[in-house]
């Protein structure tokens, strides 16, 4: 098997000291002939023009068989001119050409081994995958090319100083990679993080295997970014599903697709499974509602306010939702995200505060009432007291003045409470019919 490097000695060598090969053990060839010819001893040395035609072959594939005939014409010419007797000359002939099939031989696989060479050089040189030849025994990088080394930030020398275990940043990657390539000569696809020349890291995808001369060959590729990518989605997907709003996600026809925690605590479901693929028309008290968050989401993108929804055992509540289409990067919708807050307790507190309110209202209303109900009877209990001299009705009607000083200090609070009425009828949606205003809406900054 021809390697690498000696490829590339036969690229870039000196051609002359090839050429001045093949002219020297040409000459010695034909020296060693003419005297085994004049000792009559001509079996072994023919032998010898095999040396400068294979090296001719070998290193001139195009011009190999050519230089052969010539070579082996100048064997037949030396015969023929040392007179040799016709079993000589024959075995010369056979001799010559042989050389020459040999030579043809040995171009065609010179030249189909420098074609196969000249691939793999450029499928070294041009991938786009990091490519790099390393000897196991000394973890020496033998050979990489320019983009393995531009991957970590170093130049191709740089790099072959570097032990190739040095690359590795994790030491349990390291022994985990070497054990696999170990056990099974090859390891596919394989995480690792590299140390860069900046002192960073970078996350690379290996696959080796081992070759015939007992080195390895690595295919390295950046998955740097699609690793901090892995890292953000599983950061967010964290967030999301432990946030403490409910959270769900729909498709484009309004069918859940992803729920979190929350969201399953809040419909009071034992897992995801009850809500996937369901639609969330079913989860609504109303389908009319229903239609008009759908319309809003598609033509307006989203939609916000309070809605009316049905737990998984069909329990009533109230949630406060902004649900809008989530875009691609060419603002085309590709999902729905829905967030959903429970305002079923702040709903009934609000309730409730209405009903008090609209009590405080009628308890007004009826302490207006009392001042007149006291003041009638005193009034009669006066007259009465009047027409009888004496102490008694002197002191009935001391106490009947006494009334009436308390039920102007009760007229006084009826004013006081009317402006409460008052604030009460602005600021809190209590009409005086007792119900809550439609109309005029609660100012937080008067509660």
């Amino acid at each position: 098997m021809i390697s690498i490097p000696l490829f590339l000695k036969r690229q870039t060598g000196n051609a002359s000291f090839w050429l001045g090969m093949i002219l020297i053990t040409t000459l010695l060839a034909l020296l060693i002939n003419i005297l085994s010819l004049q000792n009559t001893y001509n079996t072994i040395a023919p032998d010898l023009f095999y040396l400068p035609v294979v090296i001719a072959a070998y290193w001139y594939p195009d011009r190999g068989p050519l230089l052969s005939v010539l070579i082996s014409g100048a064997y037949l010419g030396m015969v023929s001119f040392m007179g040799a007797v016709v079993q000589v000359m024959i075995t010369a002939t056979i001799a010559c050409f042989v050389l020459i099939g040999v030579s043809i031989v040995v171009s065609s696989i010179a030249t189909h081994m420098r074609t196969n060479e000249t691939k793999y050089r450029g499928l070294f040189n041009h991938s786009q995958a990091g490519v790099g030849v390393v000897d196991p025994a000394t973890q020496k990088i033998v050979e990489v090319n320019q983009h393995a080394s531009a991957m970590l930030g170093y130049s191709e020398d740089e790099i072959l100083n570097i032990p190739f275990s040095a690359l590795f940043a994790d030491p349990d990657k390291k022994d985990l990679f070497f054990c696999q390539l170990k056990q099974n000569r090859s390891v596919e696809n394989f995480e690792a993080r590299f140390r860069s020349k900046n002192g960073g890291y970078r996350w690379i995808l290996i696959s080796a295997g081992m070759l015939a001369d007992s080195r390895f060959v690595a295919t390295i590729i950046d998955i740097t970014d699609r690793k901090n990518t892995e890292i953000a989605l599983r950061i967010k997907d964290h967030a999301i599903s432990t946030s403490i709003n409910a959270i769900g996600i729909l498709d484009l026809d309004f069918n859940t697709t992803y729920v979190n925690k929350a969201f399953i605590a809040l419909m009071g479901c034992r897992d995801d499974t009850d809500l996937i693929g369901k639609g969330m028309n079913q989860t609504l008290m109303s389908n009319q509602h229903f239609e008009k968050i759908r319309s809003a989401v598609m033509t307006r993108g989203s939609w916000f306010g309070e809605i009316g929804m049905l737990k998984y055992d069909r329990t009533p509540f109230y949630a406060l939702l902004w649900i809008n289409q989530v875009q691609n990067d060419k603002g085309e919708p590709i999902c729905i995200m829905a967030f959903f807050i429970d305002i079923t307790d702040r709903k009934q507190m609000e309730a409730d505060k209405r009903q008090a309110l609209q009590q405080i209202e009628k308890n007004i209303e009826q302490f207006a009432i009392l001042g007149d109900n006291i003041r009638n009877p005193l009034a009669v209990i006066v007259g009465l007291a009047s027409l009888y001299d004496g102490d008694v009705s002197d002191r009935i009607l001391m106490q009947a003045k006494e009334i009436d000083l308390i039920v102007t200090r009760l007229d006084k609070g009826w004013i006081e409470s009317e402006n409460v009425r008052n604030f009460i009828r602005k600021y809190y949606n209590v009409g005086t019919s007792g119900k809550p205003d439609p109309k005029k809406g609660i100012d937080p900054s008067r509660r």
